[in-house]
């Protein structure tokens, strides 16, 4: 039966039929159960999906109510993003980011504390970058104020964390971010992220899209 239940749950994360997972999850535990432990899953597809999926569900458990179970979860995935959980949540800051995106009123304080404590995890350093691009302009403050932390993440020698730092720094609209850019615009390593879809391209056309979006909204 759990096996059964797996299996229905990811063929629906595949197909994105985030309407009938969230009927199937909404009031049976053992499905949302598993829901959760698609994050975690050796199939990328699944877990992005799974991020999404779970972003609308906490909206409507919000909707109908149920704040404190939202709230428990995101404590859940905070601890997971502690060493002391004796695991790595890969997709935590990812899923604490879209379930704000879902539900804004939880910006604050859930949005400093993904930034925070991702960035100071190195195995979660990605996750954190892309949950700082997905909410974007509304984590400008958290940004700024975390402003060493965040620039620090541009000595890293891995295209797929500079790539997504570039494009973090973009949505936010970081303007101190304009020197490193500008030192990324001519690499060819190919990156990809996560849009609602896989999008790849080149490190420097992640960082010169990233230049522009920071110069446009300095003239807006």
């Amino acid at each position: 039966m759990k096996r059964q239940i797996k299996q229905e749950i990811k063929n629906l994360l595949l197909q994105k039929d985030h309407a009938q997972i969230i009927s199937l999850c909404r009031d049976h535990p053992r499905r949302w159960k598993v829901l959760r432990s698609c994050l975690y899953d050796a199939d990328e597809r699944i877990c992005w999906a799974a991020v999404e999926a779970i972003g609308k569900l906490m909206q409507i458990w919000w909707q109908d109510g149920k704040k404190d179970r939202v709230r428990e979860f995101i404590r859940n995935l905070f601890w997971s993003m502690n060493d002391e959980s004796g695991g790595v949540g890969w997709f935590s800051p990812q899923t604490i980011a879209e379930i704000i995106v879902n539900i804004p009123e939880l910006i604050t304080p859930y949005g400093s504390m993904m930034l925070y404590h991702a960035l100071e995890e190195p195995p979660l350093v990605k996750g954190g970058l892309w949950g700082i691009g997905r909410l974007g302009k509304r984590l400008k403050e958290d940004v700024a104020f975390f402003k060493d932390k965040v620039l620090e993440v541009f000595q890293s020698d891995a295209p797929e964390v500079l790539g997504l730092a570039a494009w973090a720094m973009g949505e936010v609209g970081f303007a101190p971010a304009l020197p490193y850019l500008e030192n990324l615009t001519a690499r060819s390593e190919k990156v990809r992220i996560y849009l609602g879809d896989f999008c790849e391209k080149t490190l420097g056309e992640w960082a010169k899209e990233a230049k522009d979006k920071i110069r446009r909204g300095r003239n807006e």
